[in-house]
């Protein structure tokens, strides 16, 4: 039975060994660095437990957290805290969030010795999350695999239990890596911004609306505006409206053009709201 390691900062571990953080490059070399050090390949699931063995980390804790997923306490012990009512994919992608915190962690400690990038916390943000889809999903071995089964709801389910990573999260790697002319967007049932600036917004109606989307570097169907409408009779207001998946083909008005796509429209529930996942696979492009 090996003995347990004694804490080893893995932030500080990979600028010791690889330099400062130079561009964002930069940050997904310390994904790999994470795997390679803890003896994990690129095969899901990926065992995060792996990595805090190795660099001596206790495992995270759960805790009644309300307004954030996941907390990085104190990066000189590793201790981490994990919203303990998340879905336990959802606690996953926290959890690699939380380790590219200590990466970012330790550039900001050698940023005080001389004059290295820095990022905003907004794009810290993104490239945490970034890094964490790509330590849950390497795209050594998710991409053939996407490659083989083409992009859909089904591939979607399928490549989610296989990594033990949320839909949400594999479909948005699915677009970031996959080839052919589609889109992911999620609707919420909102008022207009002009709406709600009313003084008796009460009296607006509710429609749904794109919150926000993704899509692969094929799509030709141009720009998605947020907060565009969908008609009431769609396939996408429909799956609201019965909370039961809907999938066809349909004409969808963009406000400055219309294109017609085969649709695949998922009703999901986000925190305390129903919203839908519309993935549009255009066939006029």
């Amino acid at each position: 039975m090996s003995l347990p390691q004694p804490y080893r900062h893995p932030g500080r571990a990979f600028l010791s060994q690889h330099g400062r953080l130079q561009c964002e490059d930069d940050v997904f070399r310390y994904v790999n660095f994470l795997r390679q050090e803890s003896g994990l390949g690129d095969e899901p699931p990926i065992a995060l437990t792996c990595i805090y063995q190795h660099f001596g980390m206790p495992e995270p804790l759960r805790a009644p957290l309300e307004e954030q997923q996941g907390i990085l306490v104190d990066s000189n012990t590793g201790i981490i805290l994990i919203k303990e009512d998340d879905p336990i994919v959802r606690q996953r992608f926290t959890e690699g969030h939380e380790l590219m915190e200590l990466l970012f962690d330790a550039q900001q400690e050698a940023r005080f010795e001389s004059a290295l990038p820095n990022w905003s916390e907004q794009r810290k943000e993104r490239l945490c999350d970034q890094g964490a889809a790509d330590l849950l999903m390497p795209q050594s071995s998710f991409v053939p695999k996407l490659n083989r089964l083409g992009i859909s709801f089904k591939t979607g389910r399928s490549l989610a239990a296989l990594y033990q990573t949320s839909l949400l999260a594999t479909l948005a790697r699915m677009l970031q890596y996959g080839t052919g002319n589609y889109a992911l967007v999620l609707w919420h049932c909102v008022l207009k911004p002009s709406e709600m600036k009313q003084s008796a917004p009460i009296k607006a109606k509710r429609k749904l609306r794109v919150c926000w989307k993704l899509q692969t570097q094929d799509w030709t169907g141009g720009f998605i505006p947020k907060d565009k409408s969908i008609p009431h009779d769609s396939l996408i207001s429909q799956a609201y409206i019965s909370g039961q998946p809907y999938s066809g083909a349909e004409t969808i008005d963009l406000g400055w053009t219309s294109i017609r796509c085969n649709v695949e429209a998922l009703p999901i529930r986000l925190g305390d709201r129903i919203s839908v996942l519309s993935l549009l696979h255009l066939t006029n492009g």
